[in-house]
């Protein structure tokens, strides 16, 4: 098989990084109308958070689509997956009951399961392999990106064209792009298959290696304790350090702004170090910083802002190591069926997490919350670190062959 050449790279890493945003801005559009949904429909904390689960509830289908992208190639799904999530912003834009609310998030959640498959199958089969952190690094910051814009856009629509309006253009927004996909995007992934043995649809769990189910361990860790900050960040802001509500929702802005800027330089990390240490390193400056927002509790909003700033920037050294050791022990001919088994993975701490720290909340407090996530963030480096020498002599190896 011929390499990529550099024009098919860039085209095809813009495009899909773009499709990160989008997908990321979709999975945080519904809080930031909390407010108005509660007021519009009369609904109870317990009936917003199952709007955000469903969601995360959606994306457990991402194993069958990874397999799904391996057999047919990788830019279908995602036109659809893009093209579905958009159908779902405009049932929720448009629903006249909470019940429509409820089919309009599962559909966003159904929408998103073969994104991540399908998107990370392309920049690994695209991306030279001197360039692949990198890579990962810049559709990863795609999606991140809409991490940090999407609650601002829709907010601000929200309250000048109402939320309805708001939710609306970003389903309309989606369906465009579905287009732009669908015309400009070449199936680069399906023509790297096609040079390679078909693994049968029925073996796809024989083709997870022992590494692979590791880091589906290490992606359930990970995912539990970002959305753990995504979650109770401002409630501990405001409740454990007794700042501003204000304070609590720029700390989570800044936590993330910092994390999207600092995945870029993970990326040059991924390309030139061993990945696994890569991780630690991250998870112990999140934690550590995340410890002393906890322990020092500093008191006013420059310093917690400044904490914050750290934690996100630690984390976001993490992803492209946290990718490249995916695509690095997948095989050829099961890659998106791989990362379609992490984001598995990762969804499924995304579910547990909230709701586990919440009772922690009720029962203890957001201080001791917190305290856990940091741990958790610790443990998460353990699991790097814990594949050992043998994982370090494959990933030479890896390198090496390709």
């Amino acid at each position: 098989m011929s390499e990529p050449t550099t024009a098919s790279y860039r085209r095809t890493l813009a495009i899909v990084s773009l499709a990160h945003t989008y997908s990321h801005i979709s999975i945080l559009a519904l809080p930031p109308v909390f407010v108005l949904l509660r007021a519009e429909f009369g609904l109870s904390g317990t009936q917003l958070g199952l709007l955000v689960t469903l969601v995360s509830a959606g994306m457990l289908a991402q194993i069958p689509l990874g397999e799904v992208v391996d057999r047919v190639g990788a830019k279908w799904p995602l036109v659809a997956g893009q093209a579905l999530t958009a159908v779902g912003m405009g049932i929720t834009a448009v629903a006249p009951s909470y019940r429509w609310l409820v089919i309009g998030a599962v559909v966003v959640g159904v929408g998103q399961a073969p994104i991540h498959p399908a998107n990370y199958a392309l920049v690994a089969t695209v991306a030279p392999r001197a360039r692949l952190g990198r890579s990962f690094s810049v559709h990863t910051f795609g999606g991140y990106l809409g991490f940090a814009i999407g609650p601002l856009l829709i907010g601000a629509a929200a309250v000048t064209v109402g939320w309805r309006t708001g939710l609306g253009a970003v389903a309309v927004v989606g369906l465009a792009y579905a287009l732009v996909i669908a015309g400009l995007l070449v199936p680069l992934y399906r023509t790297a298959l096609g040079a390679r043995p078909a693994t049968p649809m029925g073996d796809g769990v024989a083709t997870y290696s022992g590494a692979i189910v590791f880091l589906g361990v290490f992606f359930i860790v990970i995912a539990a304790a970002e959305k753990a900050v995504q979650a109770f960040t401002p409630l501990f802001v405001v409740d454990g350090l007794a700042a501003a509500v204000t304070t609590g929702s720029n700390a989570l802005a800044v936590f993330f702004t910092l994390t999207a800027v600092f995945v870029l330089v993970g990326g040059q990390l991924a390309d030139r170090t061993d990945p696994r240490w890569n991780i630690a390193l991250a998870t112990v400056v999140t934690a550590g910083a995340l410890a002393v927002a906890v322990q020092v509790a500093p008191t006013t909003a420059v310093t917690i802002l400044a904490v914050f700033a750290v934690a996100g920037a630690g984390f976001g050294l993490m992803f492209a190591s946290r990718d490249r050791l995916v695509a690095q022990l997948s095989a050829d001919d099961a890659v998106g069926r791989s990362f379609g088994f992490v984001f598995t993975a990762d969804s499924l701490g995304g579910v547990i997490a909230p709701v586990a720290l919440g009772v922690v909340i009720d029962l203890l407090s957001v201080s001791v919350a917190f305290a856990i996530t940091a741990v958790t963030f610790i443990a998460a480096g353990v699991l790097a670190l814990a594949q050992g020498r043998g994982l370090a002599l494959r990933l030479r190896g890896l390198a090496v062959g390709r």
